[in-house]
Formats: structure tokens, sequence, C-alpha cells
């Protein structure tokens, strides 16, 4: 080699490519930071080179960047020394890097450069990038390739339009060193489209999103060129939807196609590519028949190993094949239109020979054979509906002139745009369908979006025209009529079924069954061939259940998986239901803001949709609005909501509910409100809403109480929990309910017990044991007392109940009256200090116990102590239980860092002994979880509770000795210095000197 080498290549190949406008992809840096040896193998346009040149990976949090060197090859470099330059030209972007063009200064072969480049990668644990790896496929630069792999501590990343036999590949792979990546792992996903189009500006909906991924397939060049189209203004996604039928003005992108893709093919490829392009997936049989050519399965294998986007899309074992949908429609573009038509019309033909309807529709509205494609979507589109395939039927009729259009075809559109959510514009399209097609579809509007009081009339119409089997669907939709109506009765005595489904369990208040069945129902529904059900969806109905069933987290999972899959298939209808029912899961989960936020979300999507869709998110805005005490806006909602209930009697009862409970729950009961529930839930034989009324009731100090406490009894999470009906969202005042209905109720005890478990009681609590509210009570710090609810401590009403607080405070288990009398007003006559002591008393009982029954909180007998438990929370009796926990238990640290330094300052002299223990096992706790730490490899972990320990104590030796060793592990001398310079100091002012283990460690770090 002579010292010209540098001639043979160019430093532009060298470069690290510079990547403009690019999102972060996690999922691909994630695989490109865990692969030893990374082969990423794709066609043109998969972001190979992006994906790499974006996800330059860091070492890790703090540390440099990982050292990096590029080299995008060509066909020159099947020349050894070409490659051989090349890679030294690569190699001075890395330390020690000059080395390896040194070996090529002195004339070293084209191995021993690679060698030496293996070496240098392995020093600095760098990174290697070959572009375009498929031309290294040469015997002599597979020897090259096995010296670059063999790099140690380093790195080699080989991207490839064509897959790479390398043998050099085979022993790395067995030792699981290699990582691949291919087309489908480059492809974009929904998620990624959406961080795309937002990075350039726009804010697309989620439809858009799904549309933008089916139109472009994840390919990246083709999502990346018509997010910059859209953003420019040049395309309209819509304009995509129906790339068969319309010109698709996206012209850079069909540029770069023609040349990347159809410039490299030879030209009986390009023909057979370019005249195959009429049909969605080609077969050899197919292009054998239509195309006439009898090499059709040995070039359709050539082109799927090319590299051009023509990939396998059959089972194992078939030789079915496709191209990207947007090479489709370029190369449709370069066919004469008759040659086209006449193509896809000898294709119609073959398809119906060979039964695939579907493909022959598309072809014969390709040929130009409207009258066909009708018959064919006449026979079979109820089908394809059935199947989920609205878009499919939408765009064919939309492709179908009008003309040739039937009473059937308007049917069609009608159940088409029905399923779409487009409701006004499928009934316009009944409208001119046949008299009892019109009615059936009118019918099936109300059903979907639950609209009874619409229905009935359509029903009655398409009762008279039916016959045979339209006569029993007819019944059938009459019966599910009368059950969205809340007639549950006659609606199984007209349809029997019904009974046996999950909205019937429901609507009768056999929830258990209803979840159950509503969940069996789920099973499937997610990314499946479907049309949506609207309010019908398993998980939907599942998220609601567990909303009413106080089960918060799964009400939120399923609600959410319900939005996304109404985003998969499209539905506004789903979507607003979701966001409904995420509405009621946040609720019943006590987060008003998000409830408020998702309620407004679900509203607007509801606009323009259905009316009847509106009920659900007015009616939790109107209790919010109740529950916040602005009465006229929930009266406002709630006649809203009211007008949308379209004769739905459950719906009714739920509103009439709810915004009873938000009525109460604000402090205002609405006795006529729950009149008006319980009158529509009697006539739903609802049990579930009746106990619900029941409990409202006595909860207000109306009704009867054995009823309600039957019903708490059939429905226990009612009072155990928070759920979306309860009678009050605090648990104090359901366990105050709990204990009024047992003792008016003493017969349901023993059901009622699991729930006064559940609400932290031992046993089952007495009227008088339950105040209906939670205090919370600080000595550590100061002196407070926090009620549920109240922003602010409550005042005192006099000075010594302070004292007295904290005196019960320190003695858990209480003090008699004498002792507690003695130690407030020491030295008192005995008169006197009695009279003071019962002022004391009551003025402490008033702050802790004002609202709620005397003695709930505060025993007040011979023997005076505070009542604990799960309705009066004490900070020192929490900081105690964390003080006795072990070193390193789950949490424990974080609860020590959180712990005021000191009990409250007081005169009294048993709470100065507790004080002064508190003060000392703090510290101490700190030093143990130091310890921990640093046994655990964890210095921050440890420095964090030793410096705290030190602030706390500043002489406190053990927490200094750990501190010292903390810094050591993390490199920091000078601060070891500082921490045992401070401990001198801290002892010195105590008149002491540093342990030896102390004085032994510090000379050991610091030798």
């Amino acid at each position: 080699m002579t010292s010209n080498w540098r001639d043979l290549t160019s430093s532009r190949r060298a470069r690290w490519p510079a990547v403009r406008g690019a999102v972060t992809r996690p999922r691909l840096c994630e695989a490109l930071a865990a692969a030893r040896v990374l082969v990423v193998v794709a066609p043109a346009g998969y972001g190979k080179t992006t994906a790499l040149a974006a996800g330059r990976p860091d070492r890790g949090q703090g540390q440099e960047r990982e050292p990096l060197a590029w080299l995008t090859l060509d066909a020159d470099d099947a020349d050894p020394q070409v490659l051989a330059a090349g890679l030294a030209l690569a190699a001075e972007s890395l330390p020690g890097g000059a080395a390896v063009g040194a070996l090529l200064d002195g004339g070293s072969p084209p191995r021993r450069v690679a060698a030496r480049l293996a070496d240098v990668l392995d020093a600095c644990a760098g990174l290697l990038v070959l572009d375009e790896a498929q031309h290294l496929s040469g015997p002599l630069t597979g020897v090259m390739l096995r010296e670059l792999l063999d790099c140690g501590a380093g790195r080699v990343a080989l991207l490839s339009r064509t897959p790479l036999p390398l043998l050099e590949l085979t022993p790395l792979e067995a030792a699981g060193e290699v990582v691949r990546l291919s087309a489908a792992d480059l492809a974009f996903t929904v998620p990624e489209i959406g961080d795309l189009w937002r990075a350039h500006g726009l804010t697309p909906s989620g439809p858009e999103v799904q549309l933008a991924h089916a139109v472009t397939e994840g390919w990246p060049i083709a999502a990346r060129f018509l997010a910059q189209a859209a953003a420019q203004g040049r395309v309209r996604l819509s304009d995509l939807a129906d790339l068969d039928g319309g010109e698709a003005q996206l012209g850079t992108l069909f540029d770069y196609l023609a040349q990347e893709v159809l410039g490299p093919l030879e030209p009986a490829v390009r023909g057979l590519l370019t005249r195959s392009s009429v049909f969605e997936e080609l077969t050899p049989e197919l292009l054998e028949a239509v195309l006439e050519e009898p090499d059709a399965a040995a070039l359709l294998e050539t082109l799927a190993d090319s590299g051009t986007f023509l990939i396998r899309s059959g089972e194992a074992g078939a030789q079915v094949y496709r191209a990207h949908p947007l090479l489709r429609a370029h190369l449709r573009r370069l066919l004469e239109p008759p040659t086209a038509q006449d193509l896809a019309a000898r294709g119609a033909a073959y398809f119906e020979q060979t039964g695939r309807p579907r493909r022959a529709l598309a072809a014969h509205l390709l040929s130009g054979d409207t009258s066909r494609a009708a018959a064919l979507l006449s026979v079979h589109g109820s089908a394809w509906l059935a199947l989920g395939r609205a878009t499919l039927v939408e765009r064919s009729l939309k492709r179908l002139p009008r003309t040739v259009w039937t009473p059937q075809l308007h049917a069609l559109a009608g159940d088409a745009l029905r399923l779409s959510s487009r409701y006004a514009e499928a009934l316009t399209e009944y409208a001119q369908a046949t008299p009892l097609a019109r009615a059936l579809g009118e019918v099936q509007v109300g059903l979907d979006t639950v609209q009874p009081t619409q229905t009935w009339a359509p029903l009655d119409a398409a009762e008279a025209w039916a016959s045979g089997s339209d006569l029993y669907r007819v019944r059938r939709f009459r019966a599910e009529n009368l059950l969205n109506a809340g007639q549950l009765a006659q609606a199984v005595a007209l349809a029997p079924e019904l009974a046996s489904g999950a909205r019937y369990a429901l609507r009768t208040g056999d929830l258990n069954r209803a979840l159950h069945l509503a969940l069996g129902a789920a099973q499937g529904e997610a990314g499946g061939a479907r049309a949506a059900q609207n309010h019908r969806e398993g998980l939907l109905l599942a998220s609601f259940i567990y909303a009413i069933q106080g089960d918060a987290p799964d009400a939120a999972r399923c609600a959410e998986a319900g939005l996304a899959e109404g985003e998969r298939l499209g539905s506004p209808f789903v979507r607003s239901l979701a966001l409904a029912r995420l509405g009621h899961a946040h609720l019943t989960a006590g987060d008003l803001m998000a409830a408020r936020q998702v309620y407004g979300q679900a509203l607007d999507l509801a606009q323009g949709v259905a009316g009847r869709l509106q009920a659900e998110p007015l009616m939790g805005l109107a209790y919010l609005a109740g529950q916040a005490g602005d009465d006229k806006l929930a009266g406002t909602l709630k006649a809203e909501a009211l007008a949308q209930t379209q004769g739905d009697g459950y719906m009714l009862a739920l509103l009439h509910l709810m915004t009873a409970l938000g009525q109460w729950h604000a402090g205002h009961p609405d006795a006529a409100a729950l009149d008006a529930a319980e009158r529509a839930f009697r006539s739903c034989t609802d049990a579930f809403g009746l106990a619900c009324v029941a409990l409202a009731r006595c909860a207000a100090g109306e009704g009867s109480a054995a009823q309600a406490a039957h019903g708490a009894a059939a429905y226990p999470f009612l009072l155990s929990g928070r759920s979306l009906f309860s009678p009050s969202p605090d648990r104090a005042r359901r366990a105050a309910l709990l204990a009024r209905l047992v003792a008016a109720s003493p017969g349901h005890r023993a059901e009622l017990l699991p729930t006064a478990h559940a609400l932290g009681y031992a046993d089952m609590p007495a009227p008088n044991d339950t105040p209906g509210f939670e205090v919370q009570v600080r000595v550590l710090g100061r002196v407070a007392v926090m009620r549920e609810r109240e922003s602010r401590p409550r005042d005192w009403g006099r000075a010594k109940a302070r004292d007295l607080l904290i005196l019960l405070a320190v003695h858990s288990g209480g003090l008699s009256r004498e002792a507690a009398q003695e130690a407030l007003f020491p030295g008192a006559d005995p008169g006197v200090g009695e009279r003071n002591f019962r002022v004391t008393l009551h003025a402490l009982g008033q702050v802790l116990e004002e609202g709620g029954p005397s003695g709930s909180l505060l025993e007040r007998g011979e023997w005076i102590r505070l009542r604990h438990g799960p309705d009066l929370h004490l900070d020192l009796h929490a900081a105690q239980a964390v003080l006795e926990q072990s070193a390193a238990t789950p949490g424990r640290l974080e609860a020590l860092l959180a712990l005021p330094p000191a009990l409250a300052p007081t005169d009294l002299e048993a709470a100065e002994q507790v004080a002064a223990r508190y003060a000392a096992c703090l510290p101490d706790a700190l030093t143990e979880e130091a310890v921990a730490a640093l046994t655990a490899g964890q210095p921050d972990r440890a420095a964090r509770a030793a410096e705290r320990a030190l602030t706390l104590d500043p002489a406190h030796e053990p927490a200094a000795r750990s501190l010292m060793r903390a810094h050591q592990a993390r490199a920091n001398q000078s601060a070891v210095q500082r921490v045992y310079a401070g401990l001198c100091t801290a002892l010195a002012d105590l008149g002491l000197q540093a342990l030896p283990e102390t004085e032994g460690l510090y000379r050991t770090l610091t030798r």
C-alpha cells in the first residue's frame, strides 16, 4: 500500500450521518445498546441509517458518549485495499484510531488493518457501523470482517438492504452475541406514527394516526414524507384512504420510489411488477392466468429477494406476495388506462372463477365494470360488514356511480355508515332503501344508540312489512328495545335468551354474573376483525361494573383498553363511551380533577354522534358540580342529561341516583331525586339500584335501616370501599353508617362483619365508636389536630388541652385521671385542679370529637386515653412503628427521611423522656439504613441516610463512619476529609475525641 491510500476512498463515506427531524424510538435504541453485533436487514426507505444515526447511545448517566465510527460501503469495497482505506478513515474518529492509518502508511495488508481497528474498538469500547453491508460478499472481505468482529469490548453494526448469509456471523450467533432487526422491526408502530406527526407540529386524531399507519404500513420513508407533506399542506390524509380509486399527491415520495426501487430492476422484471400493480395480492397462478407469464413463480421469488418491497404475505409454504400500497399506486399510474382496465377485467374473471369475491370486486372497479361490482357488493357486503370491513364497503360504494345504486345498496351504505357511528348519514341512506330495510335500519340506529323512544315507531313499521325470518329479527329487536327501556320482564317474555346476557344481569342487580359475562364477551375483542358494538362492548361494560363495585384500577384498565379498541375500530361512539367509563373509574378512585377532564372529553366527542351518548358524561359532570356545591350548574347538567335518556329507564334511574349523591356529598340531601331513582329502579327490578337508594336515604338520616342493612349485606362493597354509587366517598362516614345499620338491624351483624374488617375495625363498631370523620393528630415537630376535609388545623379551646394531648400521645395505653391531673396541674389545690382538668378534658374533646359522639376518640372515665384506630391517627405511633422496623425494610429509609427531627417542645416530664428516646433513635435508625445500603452496594442511598443522621446529631460517630465510606465508594476524597473534620469539631464542642475505630477508618480511607 502506497502513501496515497486516501485516494482510494472518500472522507464523506466515513462521516457520521446528520439526522434532522427524526423522532426518538426507544425500542430501537434499546436493541442497539444491547447488541454486541447488530445486523439490520431491510429494503430501501426503512430507515436503517436514520435509526442508527439518531440512536447514538450514551454509556450511562453522567458518562461520556460511546466512541463511534461510521463507514458507508459501495461496490468498490469488494476490493480489500479500498475497504481497508475506508476503515482507516472511519477509525480516525476513535481514540487511538490514527494507528490504523499508520499501518497503511507502512504498507500493511488489509487483514492487519482490520485487526488493528478491532484492537482500537476493544480498547475504547467503541461502535463501528458499516452501512450498505451487502457489499461485503467476497471471500477476501469476509476475512477482514472476521477480524473486525473479533473486537472484544467493541461493537459492530451491519446495515444491509439484502440478507447477509455471512459465515463469519455463525459462531457469534451461536454464542448469543448477534441481534437481528428486520423491516418489521424498523417499521413505525401506530404510536410512533403519532409521535412523528406531532414532531412536525401536527395534532392528529387517533383515527388519523391509524389511517396514516394503514396507508404507509409503517414504512419509515413513506411515513416521514407523508408527515412533511401534511405539515406543508400539500396533501390531505383523507385523499390517501383509497389508493386504488384516486390520485394521491405525494410526488416527492414517488420520485424516490422510482429512483430507489425501480431503477436497479431488469426491464422484464420491472414490466412484470408494473403490470401486476393492479392486484393487491400476487400468486404465480394469477400471473400465469392473467399476465400469461410462464416464469411467474421464479420472478416473484426474485422480486421478494431483491429488497424491493415485494414481500411474502401468505402462510408458511404459500406463494402469496404483495407490494407496498404506495408502490402499487405509483406503478399503476405508469400503466395506460386501457391497459390497466384490460388487466383488471381479466383478473376479475380469474378471481370470480376461483371464488375470491373481494378481489373480484376490486378488479371490477378498476376495470370500470360497475354493474358487476354492484352485484358483488350486494351479495357479499353484509358479510364483510359483519367482519368489521365497513371501510371496504364505504370505499367501494363511493367508487360506484349513483346510477347503478339499488335500494339494497342504499341499505348497505346505511349499515356501513351506522357501524362507523355516522348515524345521521345512515338514516339518509336508509330512507332510499326498501320500506322494510328502511324501518330495520332506523330500528338498528335506535338500538345502537340506546334510544328506545325513537325506536318504537320504526319497530311497528318493520313488523308490518316483515315475514318469515325477518319477522323473527323484528321481534328480537323489539325485545332488546324493551331491555333498553328498562322493561326487563316484557323483554325476557319476548326473547328469553336475553336473560343470559350481561346487560340483563347488570340491570337486575346480579353484578357478579354480569361481570363474568362481560369479561367473557370481552375475550377476543381486541385486535380481531369485527364491527364496533357501540354500547354492547364487553370491555366497557366490564369497566362500568368494576367502577360500581369499587375496583377503580380494573375499571380504568378496561376503559383504557376499550378506548384503544375504539380507536382501532375508528368508532367515535366507542371512544366517547370509553372516556365516560374512564371518568367513572377516576371518580371511584377519588381523582375528581381527572374525572372532570375525561368526562369533558367524552362529551366533546359525543357531539354530533348521538345525543344519548352525552348522558353518561353529563351525569358525571352533574355529580361533580353538585359535590362541589354548585347547585345551579348541577341542575343545568342534570336537565341536559335527562333530555338525552331517550326513554331508557335504567339510565334515568342512574342519573337521579348519581346526582342525588352529588348533592348529599355536599351536605344537601335531595329526597325528590332519590324518590325518582327508587321508582325507576323498581320499574327495572334492579335490586342493586334499590340498595343504593336505601343506603343513601339512611346516610341522610331517612328511610328504613333494615332495608339499607339488607342492601349493604347484598352489596358490601358499597360500604367497605369507595364505589361509584357509595352513600359516601369517606371511609369514616361509611363506617358510621354501618354501625348505625347493625345497631338498628342486629340480624345482619354476621353478614356485615367482613365489611367492618375491611373498614379497619377488629370487631363491629357501635354507633358511639364511630365519629363519622377521621382525625390526624400531630405531636412531632409541632402539635396540631387536622380533621378530614378541613384545610386548617383545629383551634385549641384551652392551651392546657394541647399539653393534655401530648401527654396522652406519649402514654399509648392511657393513664389514670388522677395522674393526668397531677401532670398538668402539679401542686394545685385538689378542687381547683379537678375543676381545671375537667375543663381541659372537655376542651380537648371538642377539638377531637366536635360533631361526633362523645367518647368515640377520647375516653374520659377514671382512665383517660386516646382511642387509636381507623378514625384517629397519631404521627408519633406511626413514627415509632417505622423506627422498630428492621433495616432495609422496603420504604423504611424514605419514611425515616420524612420524619420530623423531634417531639414538639413541652415542659411535661413524661413527654421529655419520650422526646429524648425519639431524638436518639432516629439517627440510630438512619445509620442502620446507611450500613445496610453500603452492604448492598448503594453508596448514594447510604450517603442520604448518614447525612440526615449527622444533621440530627453532628457528633454521631457511626453515622460519620458510614458517610465517609459512602464518599470513598463514590471516589470523593475531599468529602471524606470534610466529614471527619466536622465530626471532630462536634465532638470537641462536647469535650470529646473521636473513637480509635473512627480515627483508624479515616487514616485507612485517606492513606
